[in-house]
């Protein structure tokens, strides 16, 4: 698909539509077709070389099987568009297929492919789908489907923290913003979200490696103790609207984490 506005919707004419979700998934399968053409499943599928000998992919046997393996759907592949594929459908497969897909770069003698090339423009490609379907969504950098982040923060929350000899707190992080923003997060999942990015706070702290003042440190503690997240206190606030306020601890508690990073990196450079 072009991000090229055509003469009513650049002259505000008339605005487009919101997708639905047959609308959804017929633009799927037809950019899927379109990406398949410039042989970017090449390398998941297989493909025929000049010589007529079939080359395997990565699904190895039965593209279905590999399919079911993952997401527990059969009956899903090849797309075609005589499927009616469900919302959830493919979301699914969107996220599956970012995975492997991979733009072709060398054709012969062997075959090379880029991955990272490919992933964003599968990306860029889906998210003009997703972007006017519904309430609006977006496949993440990282490779799972959420609502559009319009807060200011999306790159926050998008780049990828970096921890110095702690592959553990940066998994966390990383696990923690895919919990709190994928599409079918509830009430529970946030919270839980809210409490990860929390504990790597504690660990920061713990181990010297914060880097906030004594009152800083302890106004961001106090947000995360105020809210009934943990320890049963009497002066918690057990009422609140958390459609407003986990949003807002999460953005806070996550901009702490990357304060700190960066806090370190400086530190780091001057010694």
């Amino acid at each position: 698909m072009s991000d090229k506005k055509y003469y009513s919707e650049r002259n505000n004419i008339r605005e487009r539509e919101r997708y639905n979700e047959k609308d959804l998934s017929e633009l799927f399968v037809q950019t899927y077709y379109e990406l398949s053409d410039k042989k970017m499943f090449e390398e998941l599928i297989g493909y025929t070389d000049t010589w007529g000998n079939r080359i395997k992919g990565k699904i190895a046997g039965s593209f279905d099987t590999f399919v079911f393996k993952r997401i527990g759907k059969r009956d899903l592949v090849p797309i075609d568009d005589e499927i009616f594929y469900r919302e959830d459908d493919v979301f699914d497969l969107m996220e599956l297929f970012y995975d492997y897909v991979s733009q072709p770069v060398k054709i012969q003698p062997i075959r090379e492919y880029d991955k990272e090339a490919g992933k964003n423009e599968f990306r860029k490609e889906m998210n003009t789908i997703l972007n006017n379907y519904g309430k609006g969504f977006e496949l993440s950098v990282q490779g799972y489907i959420r609502e559009i982040i319009d807060t200011g923060l999306e790159k926050v929350v998008d780049e990828k923290h970096e921890f110095v000899n702690d592959d553990d707190s940066e998994k966390r992080i990383e696990d923690a913003k895919k919990k709190f923003f994928h599409y079918k997060a509830d009430e529970a999942d946030k919270r839980g979200a809210i409490l990860e990015v929390g504990a790597v706070l504690e660990k920061l702290k713990k181990t010297g490696k914060l880097g906030f003042n004594k009152k800083d440190e302890n106004d961001l503690f106090e947000v995360l103790n105020n809210f009934s997240l943990r320890h049963n206190r009497p002066d918690q606030k057990p009422n609140y609207d958390k459609g407003i306020f986990y949003p807002w601890l999460f953005f806070n508690l996550l901009s702490a984490v990357d304060a700190s990073l960066k806090l370190q990196k400086r530190k780091a450079v001057i010694f």
